[in-house]
C-alpha cells in the first residue's frame, strides 16, 4: 500500500507512471482492463425476497387467511382460486416494479457522472471510465469522481461531510503530508463535493478500491425511498383493511347470535372479505408511475425519484433561472464598449482592423479570466465549460487574442461575490486581470483606460451599463492593474483598478418559452424568474416570454419580511444569491404554495432541496443533480411545462383507476352484507368474485393505464386534493348502489340455477360499460372516443369472449350454466345504465 499523502507528488507521478499532461489512449485502455470500471457494485435484493415483498400488505394477509381457511373447511376450488388470485397479483406488481426500475436505471445512466480529464488535451468523459494516473480537473460544483492526490489547488475548499461527518469545508493543500497524520488535505476523495475553488489532481484509487468504496463493502445495503403517493396508498389500504375486518366481524357475530349454521356464517364473512379488497390496485398504481417515469423520459425529463411523478401535478409556482432555461444558452458577444466609444463585436475581420488598447485590453481580460475550453483540433473546434466563458473565448479568438502563460494567482468566480480575477505574469510584472458584474467590478475602479491612458473614471459608466442591460444583453465588466511581481497576493490589489470596458453578449429567448408560458399562466401557474442577471437585462427577457410581475433586487429581498416580499408580487427576482433563492422559495411555500425551482449550481442545492420539486439542468453541476427530484436533459423550460402536465396527467390516471375499480368492491360487498343480513342466498360467491376481480383488473383495469393524456390538462387548476376526492366518492357510492339494484333485480328474475351465473355477468358488464365512462371524469364518453386508447376496444372484446366462454361451456369450479339469448340481452340492457347515468352525472357533475 502506498501512502500517497507522505508522497511526494512526483513520487506519485512516478509510482503511477504519470505525468500533469495525463494519460495516452492505450494506457487509459490497458488500465481499464487491469483495475476495472470506476464504480461501486451495487448489493441488490434477492429476486425471491423482492417477490415477497409482494405479499407483504394487510389486504393480502386477509386474502391468504381466507384461503387456508376454505382449505380447512374443505372448500378446495375456492381455495385454490383464493391463492391464484394473489399470486397473479403478486407477480403482476413484482413484473412492473422490475420493468419501472430498470427504466429508472436505464435514465439514472443518461446523467451518469461526468469527469473532467487531462488527456494531452482537457475533455469530459464518464466517471467510470477514470483509472489510476488519469489527471482530473476539479471545479467548484463537480463531485470528486474518484480518490485522487492533488498537485494544483487554487482557493479549494471541499465538502467532506460524506466522509467525516464535518459540515464546513475543507480547505486543501498540495504540500506533503505526514504519514501519520489524521487528516489528509492534499487528498480528495470519491462522492465529496467542491465548494469553491480550482484544483488538479492524479487519481490514485478508483471503485471499490477508494474510501467511500472501502465503507461501502463493510455497511452495504440498499435504501428504499417510500413515495407520497405510495404512503398514500397504504394508509387508503390499511383502512380497508380495518373496515373489512370490523364489518366481517359484526357480520360473523349477528350470523351467530340469529342462529344460523357456522358453516354459512363463516361463508358469508369469507365471501364479504374476498368483495371488499381491492387486490388489483397496487399492481395497476405500479404500472401507472412507470408508464409516466417513461413518458416524461421521451420529453427529456429524467425523474430520479417517483414522487416527482405524483407531486408534479400539484406545482403552483415555477421559480425558474433565466440563461439556458428560458433563453438558448448560446450566448454571443455583440457589442464592446471601450473608451467610451462602442464597437461592433459581430464582424471578426472588422474586429482584426480595431487597432485601440483599451479594445484588445478589454478582450485580452475576458481571454484571461476565464476557465473554459475553446480551441480548434483537425479544423474543428472543441468547447467546454459556462457559455459565456466561451462567447469571450470566441471573440477574443475572432480578434486574434492568444496565450495565457504564468497564471500566478486566481480568484474563481463566486455568485457571492459577482467577479473572477486571474493575475499572469508579463514581462516580469503582474497583471491582474478582472472582470464582473458592472456594478461590482467599477466599485473595484479609479481610473477608466482611454486612447491608451489612464484617466478618471467616468461617473456614467453605470448608467451606461444600465441601458445596454435595458435592451436585454447581458453586460461583463473588465478592469486590470499592473503590480510587482514581487511578495505577490491578489486580494490586496482589487481597487483602485483601470477599467478597461464591457463585453455586451445577447441569449435570445427559446422559441418554445414563448408558448410554455403562456400555457403556465392558462394553467394557474405562477412563472417567476430569478436569476443573477442586470435587473434590466431580467427585465427586458421576462417581459419578452410574458412574466408578469415588478422586479425584486437580492439587495430587497434582504430588506424585507416574508409577507412584505409576497404583497410585492413580484415576478422576477434580480441579482439574487441562491441564499436569496431559498428563502424566496420558503416564502412562497409559507403561503401555501406548491414549488419546483430549477437550479444548476452547487449553492442552488438548498433551494432545490426545499422545493417540493427540485429541477437540474442536464448541463449543471452534480451537486444540484443530486439535491434535486428531476433533471432537464435539454435545459429547456418547455420541458419542465410538459412534465407538469404528465404529471397531472398521471395524477388523474390513478384517480380514473380508483374511481372504476372501488365501486365493484364496494357493489360486491354490500350484496354479500345485504343478503346475510335479509337471510337470503348468497347472490354470488367468494370463488366468482375473486375470478371478477382478477379478469376484469388484467382485461379491463389496466387499459386505463394506457388512456392518452386529456385534452386541456394544464387548464384544470394543480391538483392540491387527495386521490378520493368529494367528486369520486360520491361516485363510488352511488354507482355500488346502482350495482347492487341492477344485479338482485336480474338475480330475483332468473331461475334458481341460472341466477348466480346471472348475477356474476351482470357485474361483469356493469364494468365493461363503467369503464367507457370511466375513461374520462369530466368529458363525455362521444370526447373520449376522438383518443385513441390501443388498448380498451380490445381488452373488452377480450372480456366479453371471456366470459361468454366460461358461462356457455358450463364451469362447474365457477358455477357457471348456460344462458339464452334473452337472458343475455336483459345484462346488457341493465348493466348499460350505468353508462347512461354516469354521463348524465358528468353533466349535473356527481
Amino acid at each position: 500500500m502506498v501512502s500517497w499523502h507522505s508522497s511526494s507528488i512526483e513520487e506519485v507521478f512516478e509510482i503511477l507512471e504519470s505525468s500533469p499532461h495525463g494519460l495516452k489512449k492505450e494506457d487509459v485502455e490497458e488500465r481499464l482492463l487491469a483495475f476495472g470500471l470506476n464504480k461501486i457494485k451495487e448489493k441488490k435484493e434477492g429476486e425471491l425476497l423482492r417477490l415477497l415483498r409482494h405479499f407483504h400488505d394487510p389486504l393480502i394477509y386477509v386474502l391468504i387467511a381466507a384461503g387456508f381457511l376454505t382449505l380447512y373447511t374443505g372448500e378446495l376450488a375456492d381455495s385454490a382460486i383464493i391463492f391464484t388470485v394473489v399470486a397473479t397479483n403478486a407477480s403482476i406488481g413484482y413484473v412492473q416494479e422490475r420493468k419501472a426500475e430498470k427504466t429508472l436505471e436505464a435514465l439514472k445512466r443518461i446523467t451518469e457522472v461526468k469527469a473532467r480529464v487531462i488527456r494531452i488535451i482537457e475533455k469530459d468523459v464518464p466517471a467510470k471510465f477514470l483509472v489510476p494516473g488519469d489527471i482530473i480537473v476539479l471545479e467548484a460544483g463537480m463531485k470528486v469522481p474518484a480518490d485522487a492526490r492533488l498537485f494544483k489547488a487554487k482557493n479549494l475548499r471541499i465538502d467532506e461531510s460524506l466522509l467525516t461527518g464535518e459540515s464546513l469545508p475543507v480547505e486543501k493543500i498540495t504540500a506533503v503530508v505526514e504519514e501519520k497524520s489524521v487528516t489528509r488535505p492534499n487528498m480528495v476523495f470519491t462522492g465529496t463535493i467542491v465548494t469553491e475553488g480550482y484544483g488538479e489532481a492524479v487519481v490514485v484509487a478508483t471503485g471499490e478500491q477508494t474510501e467511500i468504496g472501502k465503507i461501502a463493502r463493510r455497511t452495504a445495503r440498499e435504501r428504499k425511498a417510500e413515495t407520497p403517493l405510495i404512503r398514500k396508498m397504504k394508509r387508503l389500504g390499511k383502512r380497508i383493511f380495518l373496515a373489512i375486518i370490523v364489518i366481517s366481524a359484526i357480520n360473523f357475530l349477528m350470523g351467530f347470535c340469529r342462529g344460523y349454521l357456522p358453516s354459512i356464517t363463516f361463508l358469508a364473512s369469507v365471501s364479504l372479505a374476498v368483495a371488499a379488497i381491492p387486490e388489483s390496485l397496487p399492481a395497476l398504481v405500479t404500472m401507472i408511475l412507470a408508464n409516466g417515469v417513461r413518458d416524461m423520459a421521451s420529453r427529456n425529463a429524467v425523474v430520479r425519484t417517483l414522487p416527482a411523478v405524483e407531486t408534479l401535478g400539484s406545482v403552483t409556482v415555477i421559480c425558474t433561472d433565466k440563461t439556458g432555461t428560458l433563453t438558448e444558452n448560446r450566448m454571443q458577444v455583440v457589442r464592446l464598449f471601450a473608451g467610451g466609444r462602442e464597437y461592433d463585436a459581430y464582424d471578426a475581420e472588422e474586429l482584426r482592423r480595431v487597432d485601440v488598447r483599451e479594445v484588445k485590453m478589454t478582450l485580452l481580460a475576458g481571454y484571461i479570466c476565464n476557465r473554459a475550453v475553446y480551441r480548434e483540433v483537425d479544423g474543428e473546434y472543441i468547447m467546454s465549460g459556462d457559455p459565456t466563458e466561451i462567447a469571450l473565448l470566441e471573440v477574443a479568438a475572432k480578434a486574434g487574442i492568444k496565450g495565457k502563460e504564468g497564471i500566478l494567482d486566481e480568484i474563481p468566480f463566486d455568485p457571492a461575490i459577482r467577479f473572477m480575477a486571474t493575475a499572469v505574469e508579463e514581462e516580469g510584472i503582474a497583471m491582474v486581470y478582472v472582470k464582473g458584474s458592472p456594478e461590482r467590478v467599477l466599485a473595484m475602479c479609479s481610473h477608466m483606460m482611454v486612447d491608451g491612458r489612464a484617466v478618471e473614471i467616468d461617473t456614467e459608466l453605470n448608467r451606461i451599463a444600465d441601458e445596454f442591460a435595458s435592451r436585454g444583453m447581458r453586460i461583463l465588466a473588465f478592469a486590470y492593474k499592473p503590480v510587482d511581481v514581487e511578495r505577490f497576493s491578489i486580494k490586496e490589489h482589487l481597487r483602485d483598478m483601470i477599467f478597461l470596458g464591457f463585453q455586451c453578449m445577447i441569449d435570445p429567448p427559446r422559441e418554445e418559452s414563448y408558448e410554455a408560458v403562456r400555457k403556465c399562466r392558462r394553467a394557474g401557474i405562477r412563472v417567476v424568474m430569478m436569476t443573477g442577471d442586470h435587473p434590466s437585462t431580467a427585465l427586458a427577457v421576462a417581459r419578452e416570454v410574458g412574466i408578469e410581475g415588478e422586479v425584486v433586487t437580492g439587495e430587497e429581498v434582504d430588506k424585507v419580511t416574508d409577507e412584505e416580499l409576497m404583497e410585492r408580487k413580484a415576478g422576477i427576482f434580480a441579482r439574487v444569491l441562491p441564499e436569496h433563492k431559498f428563502r424566496i422559495v420558503r416564502a412562497f411555500q409559507k403561503g401555501g404554495e406548491v414549488v419546483a425551482v430549477t437550479g444548476d449550481g452547487v449553492n442552488d442545492a438548498p433551494a432545490l432541496k426545499a422545493a417540493e420539486i427540485g429541477i437540474a439542468m442536464g448541463s449543471g453541476t452534480e451537486v444540484a443533480k443530486e439535491a434535486s427530484e428531476m433533471v432537464i436533459l435539454d435545459d429547456n423550460f418547455a420541458t419542465i411545462v410538459a412534465a407538469i402536465e404528465e404529471g397531472r396527467n398521471v395524477f388523474r390516471k390513478i384517480q380514473k383507476v380508483l374511481a372504476w375499480t372501488l365501486p365493484t368492491n364496494g357493489g360486491e360487498g354490500a350484496a354479500i352484507l345485504s343478503a346475510f343480513l335479509a337471510g337470503i342466498a348468497l347472490p354470488i360467491l367468494p370463488i366468482q368474485i375473486l375470478w371478477i376481480n382478477t379478469v376484469t383488473a388484467i382485461l379491463l383495469g389496466t387499459t386505463l393505464v394506457f388512456e392518452p393524456a386529456e385534452r386541456g390538462l394544464l387548464k384544470i387548476k394543480p391538483t392540491m386534493e387527495e386521490l378520493l376526492s368529494r367528486q369520486i366518492m360520491l361516485r363510488i357510492a352511488w354507482i355500488s348502489l346502482l350495482m347492487v339494484l341492477g344485479m338482485y333485480l336480474l338475480f330475483f328474475t332468473a331461475d334458481e340455477i341460472a341466477a348466480r351465473a346471472v348475477a356474476m355477468n351482470t357485474i361483469v358488464f356493469f364494468e365493461i360499460f363503467y369503464l367507457l365512462s370511466a375513461r374520462s371524469l369530466d368529458e363525455s364518453f362521444f370526447a373520449t372516443l376522438k383518443r385513441k386508447n390501443p388498448a380498451v376496444f380490445p381488452g373488452i372484446v377480450a372480456m366479453i369472449a371471456l366470459q361468454i366462454l366460461v358461462t356457455q361451456t358450463q364451469q362447474t369450479w365457477l358455477q357457471t350454466v348456460p344462458l339464452s339469448m334473452p337472458t343475455w340481452m336483459e345484462i346488457l340492457a341493465v348493466s348499460s345504465m350505468v353508462l347512461i347515468l354516469s354521463e348524465l352525472a358528468k353533466l349535473k357533475k356527481l
